[in-house]
């Protein structure tokens, strides 16, 4: 038996997502299943993908148009040609679900993925899209889901809900550290990421603090273009100021007190949410419906969004409290392991496929 994982994903590096299906590869393998995959042709010459193609069977689909390209259906065709013991094949971020619902035999389990914030699209082609996959093409589909806020969006546009599941993404756990450098020695006050300027809020951060008497030290991860709307917009911001990213996120946690994430939209699951607080910190985080399960961890203050006068007044609680206690660290520690960790993930992705011990 095996599982084709197929991928619309080309990004530079791993990340959490790879990670991930390596981690269900290895699970499966000791229930004696192999993983074949599938990406986009852009993703040959990635690290990842070399490594991955030299352990594993990977084939490469095109990127552009391809939903309507015969160079999809002929490389899905071989696959299934070169495989016919692909029992359940997997669809990751929305580009090849369509195709592989048309080309997988009818002895193959499909599942789609919903990774992207399509609710978010508004433009008349995607919604018609959206609307003729999921409302008409779901038939022998099983949806898995990041947010319930993706998963909603499907379900009213027709796709059953009883065939749909929420599986929250899982971070890697084991690379992100402790921190127990000493609380008053650490250099930020507060760390945002804000390359994207409106999504992330940043300038309801800038506004926050151009309103306190006293200026906090507050970095934000960004770019040029971070800066130069900053600058347009607020001038200069006493103790505020913009980095460049770094290769491992854990030399800014442990330089840091509390993060922050106000962001006004989410696409999905905060990966850098979770990994804040499983490093220790403590987090403000805006009310969204995409952080909703953020309430739930005892080192999280909700705030609304877009409330400028609410994030200073957090901001300055904050300060007043100090760091979280251990008791509530290693609570939000345990939530996180127990089911927001690769891990975790790797486990409910083996139920839905039907592969609980004892089924094979």
């Amino acid at each position: 038996m095996k599982v084709l994982q197929i991928c619309a994903y080309a990004a530079p590096y791993a990340g959490n997502f790879i990670k991930s299906l390596c981690a269900l590869d290895a699970a499966l393998e000791k229930r004696g299943i192999e993983t074949v995959y599938a990406f986009p042709e852009t993703a040959r010459t990635k690290p990842w993908a070399v490594d991955l193609s030299d352990r594993r069977t990977c084939y490469f689909l095109p990127l552009t148009k391809a939903r309507i390209l015969p160079k999809t259906y002929g490389t899905l065709q071989k696959i299934f040609r070169d495989n016919p013991d692909i029992h359940i094949a997997h669809s990751h971020f929305e580009l090849y679900d369509f195709p592989l619902v048309m080309m997988a035999p009818k002895h193959t389990a499909v599942f789609w993925h919903l990774h992207d914030a399509i609710a978010s699209i508004s433009g008349l082609k995607h919604r018609v899209a959206h609307k003729v996959q999921y409302g008409l093409f779901h038939r022998r589909v099983r949806l898995l889901s990041v947010t319930e806020k993706h998963l909603d969006y499907v379900v009213r546009l027709g796709f059953p809900k009883e065939n749909s599941e929420l599986i929250p993404n899982g971070i890697d756990t084991d690379s992100i550290h402790l921190v127990e450098s000493e609380w008053q020695n650490r250099r930020y006050d507060f760390l945002m990421f804000g390359w994207l300027y409106k999504i992330k809020a940043v300038d309801v951060c800038a506004e926050a603090c151009k309103k306190r008497s006293r200026p906090v030290n507050v970095a934000i991860v960004g770019n040029e273009d971070t800066k130069r709307r900053l600058s347009e917009q607020f001038g200069a911001v006493a103790g505020l100021s913009v980095i460049n990213p770094v290769n491992d996120v854990n030399d800014l946690l442990c330089d840091t007190k509390c993060f922050l994430h106000i962001s006004r939209d989410e696409g999905g699951q905060s990966y850098a949410l979770l990994e804040s607080l499983y490093a220790g910190l403590p987090v403000i985080c805006t009310n969204i419906p995409s952080n909703s399960f953020a309430s739930q961890f005892p080192t999280v203050r909700m705030i609304a969004s877009e409330d400028a006068i609410g994030l200073m007044s957090t901001m300055d609680e904050f300060l007043s409290n100090g760091e979280p206690t251990k008791l509530d660290v290693e609570a939000t520690r345990r939530i996180i392991d127990e089911n927001y960790s690769i891990s975790s993930w790797v486990k409910r992705i083996i139920v839905a496929y039907g592969l609980v011990e004892g089924s094979l």
